[in-house]
């Protein structure tokens, strides 16, 4: 019953079509067990498999959306102090989620580099939990001089490592409304530049965000996924776009990303 509800929710708010799409894919996979991989965690030979490029470092990955390392390695010498002053948040705040919620090493240095170097005037991520990447875009929305990030997630008492910022928007909406908050906040957001999704990553779910994020996404910008190895729901939506990723192996998780 519940994922009947989740589904009608979907039709509600992003249409007939995509949804059917969706669910009729969900259906076969279900009927037909050689599809089954399509719903279970991706192995390596399936990033193999969709001709991205595999780095290990934040460097490399942000050099396989474009820039060059003398400008890379400029903006990650600066993360080193933003390293800083948020373990220095750590030690100050009282937490509620745990350490491994937030984004690992090497992806916190990504998103900081590449905040610096698009300089976004509209940044959205999904999922906040204790705030770890709210933390790092802030800071370089802060250096840019420039922009917005748009935070949305299910949980009160999350982002307690950032507080009240002038440049963060955090909306926190109930479960079962989540996903018709935020296709009603991408309506007015009208534009994105960088997009970072690391909430509900359940397969329907995360196609259904990418979808709506993806339409909105500006020439030049960054659409970028944490945990792409838990479904093959990244995967199957750049195979649908036509669209080559990125990834990053950090020490636990994987990242995608797409230049646009």
């Amino acid at each position: 019953m519940r994922r009947l509800s989740m589904v009608r929710q979907w039709v509600k708010h992003s249409g007939l079509v995509p949804v059917a799409s969706l669910v009729s894919g969900y259906l076969a996979v279900h009927a037909v067990p050689t599809g089954v991989r399509r719903y279970t965690a991706p192995a390596i030979a399936d990033f193999v498999e969709s001709g991205g490029s595999l780095s290990t470092t934040a460097a490399a990955f942000v050099q396989t959306l474009g820039w060059s390392m003398p400008q890379v390695s400029e903006v990650l010498d600066e993360y080193q102090e933003v390293e800083s002053r948020l373990n220095d948040r750590y030690k100050e705040c009282e937490l509620e989620f745990p350490v491994t919620h937030g984004v690992e090493a090497e992806t916190g240095a990504f998103l900081y580099a590449v905040a610096r170097l698009l300089k976004p005037n509209r940044v959205v991520e999904t999922g906040v939990a204790d705030g770890r990447s709210s933390f790092i875009i802030i800071s370089a929305l802060e250096r840019n001089g420039c922009g917005t990030l748009h935070s949305f997630d299910i949980k009160d008492h999350v982002g307690k490592l950032v507080g009240r910022h002038p440049q963060w928007h955090l909306q926190i909406s109930r479960a079962e409304e989540a996903m018709s908050s935020f296709v009603a906040a991408m309506r007015r957001l009208e534009a994105i530049d960088l997009y970072f999704h690391d909430s509900d990553h359940r397969y329907l779910s995360q196609l259904i965000e990418y979808e709506q994020a993806w339409r909105l996404m500006t020439p030049g910008s960054v659409f970028a996924s944490d945990d792409v190895d838990d479904s093959r729901a990244f995967l199957d939506f750049c195979h649908k776009e036509g669209t080559t990723p990125s990834l990053l192996l950090d020490r636990r998780k994987v990242i995608g990303a797409v230049r646009r």
